[in-house]
């Protein structure tokens, strides 16, 4: 099954003309970890598809980054597209976790067919829906959390995805996704360790 078959089933997309289409503008790209798909304050030229891989979402404001939400298979960035329709510059930053597949389509054509074909518009407004309930749920962290709760949150929920006790994320990674400076979490690691929660070791943080 090649790449565009694999998007057209998970899209659930049935309509020849819409296949045809997309086969004739889209652009298949393998990027390499750590890639800009997205750049702030950049007007958009494609809408990027995620066919396998990560992709990291969140805006910036000085020196401090907010992470909005993760594009995984196959999704593609609410923001962007909503940038796509309006004709703006984004503004957010997208960037790889890990090699990553996408599959490129021109802005232009990503617009039409949400008025064209009811398989492309569906699956815009569900974009929109799911990317809103992330959005909602990194408001509410930042909003109403403390940063030492977010990050004892954020560490034990990365501890259980990779069904291990040790992290190994830099103190600058963690600051990255819960929108605060190094130096804050380094001393809230400190605190943690102090009654129990956490043991910081070389390049990693152990999980009690």
């Amino acid at each position: 099954m090649t790449e565009f078959d694999q998007l057209f089933k998970a899209l659930q997309i049935n309509e020849d003309n819409l296949k045809e289409e997309i086969l004739d503008v889209g652009v298949l790209q393998n990027v390499s970890k750590n890639s800009y798909i997205i750049e702030q304050d950049k007007y958009i030229k494609w809408l990027a598809l995620v066919i396998s891989g990560k992709v990291r979402v969140w805006q910036e404001n000085e020196d401090r980054q907010i992470l909005l939400y993760y594009v995984s298979p196959v999704q593609t960035c609410v923001l962007s597209l909503s940038a796509v329709f309006r004709d703006c510059k984004s503004i957010v930053n997208a960037k790889t976790e890990e090699e990553t597949t996408i599959i490129k389509i021109p802005v232009r054509h990503a617009a039409e067919w949400s008025f064209k074909y009811n398989s492309w518009n569906k699956f815009t407004l569900n974009s929109f829906i799911f990317s809103y309930e992330d959005l909602l749920h990194s408001y509410k962290n930042l909003a109403f959390n403390k940063i030492d709760k977010r990050l004892l949150e954020y560490v034990r929920s990365i501890s259980k995805k990779n069904n291990s006790r040790y992290i190994k994320l830099s103190h600058s990674q963690l600051a990255k996704e819960i929108g605060t400076t190094r130096e804050v979490v380094s001393k809230i690691l400190k605190q943690f360790e102090l009654i129990g929660l956490v043991n910081l070791r070389f390049k990693q943080i152990e999980v009690l």
